[in-house]
């Protein structure tokens, strides 16, 4: 069994923290969005519920993420029972939302926001989110924020012809020193092998940053022109491009889903006929011996998934359905 870094989220950090999936609904359509096949209840409970749900997970920070979060109609409440309850709270955001009139109405007593935005250029962000950030609007938000002594940071996902060097890094670093927000996670993307920059290489391995994440550490800290950055790396569990480490230990952290229920880890929806994908290469692992490549393997089952499609076309039984499996290692965003 591979053991992951102890700084890892999958290797036990960060577990004084309780994540939230507030609501599924979003006004941004990020293409390469981790939630795009994520689990969404039918059933919403109420503020008390899910406020009573997180204090009694004993965690001192809650983190409340969506979808978009600040679209939660009972935003304000939720803040005030589990401030209360003396827990910090924090909020990952868009942005689109944020104003002064909002941070007064609304976010008075939290301990942070995350503001998500992944390029300094507002019309190329919105390439990106279909959302249109209004600049001088975010600025007065982020002021008004910072008089409540609430914590800013910029999460930056690093992406192809956007951030994707280490001078748009420091580009991007010196456009937050002008928009008055604390600190920046840089992060690479999940799953998106055509947009995914490699941080360890644009930066030639400093920072701490490495080719094994799993082992060596995916979260790194610095400095750069005076503002903390952390950078934020996907092990071969989460992208092709780096080594997947053999039969992982994980631990997965408490994920609170609007419906009031606790999961252990974030939940995905899978088909059934991605699940006969999975069959198909063990079958064809063990009928080869072991003999054939990952890509020689990948193109038979590819071939016999094609087969099959043809002969349930042929039916008119529909056999695909919705099933809820578990997301490896609480690792998020």
């Amino acid at each position: 069994m591979t053991t992951p870094n102890s700084k890892n989220f999958c290797g036990g950090n960060f577990q004084d923290w309780l994540e939230v999936n507030l609501l599924e609904q979003c006004n941004a359509k990020c293409s390469w969005c981790i939630e795009r096949n994520g689990y969404h209840p039918d059933f919403h409970a109420s503020v008390e519920v899910i406020a009573e749900e997180a204090i009694k997970t004993g965690k001192t920070n809650i983190i409340l993420l969506g979808g978009e979060p600040l679209l939660y109609k009972e935003l304000k409440k939720l803040i005030q029972l589990l401030v209360k309850a003396n827990r910090k709270v924090w909020i990952t955001t868009n942005g689109f939302l944020l104003s002064p009139k909002f941070v007064f109405e609304n976010l008075q007593g939290i301990t942070g926001v995350n503001i998500s935005i992944h390029d300094f250029d507002m019309s190329r962000n919105k390439e990106i989110t279909k959302i249109l950030i209004d600049e001088n609007n975010l600025i007065l938000a982020i002021a008004s924020m910072q008089l409540f002594e609430i914590n800013v940071r910029m999460n930056c996902n690093v992406i192809k012809n956007h951030i994707d060097s280490a001078s748009k890094i420091v580009e991007y670093v010196r456009w937050v020193k002008t928009i008055g927000a604390n600190k920046i996670r840089f992060a690479e993307l999940k799953n998106e092998e055509g947009d995914f920059v490699d941080l360890a290489e644009i930066l030639n391995h400093k920072y701490g940053l490495n080719d094994n994440p799993f082992l060596e550490g995916c979260n790194s800290d610095c400095v750069i022109e005076d503002i903390p950055v952390n950078f934020r790396q996907m092990c071969g569990l989460q992208t092709s491009r780096r080594v997947k480490p053999e039969d992982p230990e994980q631990e997965t952290k408490e994920v609170l889903y609007y419906d009031g229920k606790i999961y252990n880890g974030w939940q995905t929806i899978k088909k059934e006929n991605d699940m006969e994908t999975n069959k198909l290469e063990k079958i064809v692992k063990s009928l080869t011996g072991g003999k054939l490549s990952d890509d020689e393997v990948e193109n038979l089952v590819a071939l016999f998934s094609e087969v099959i499609k043809t002969e349930v076309a042929k039916t008119p039984k529909e056999i695909v359905t919705r099933v809820v499996h578990e997301s490896s290692g609480g690792c998020c965003y």
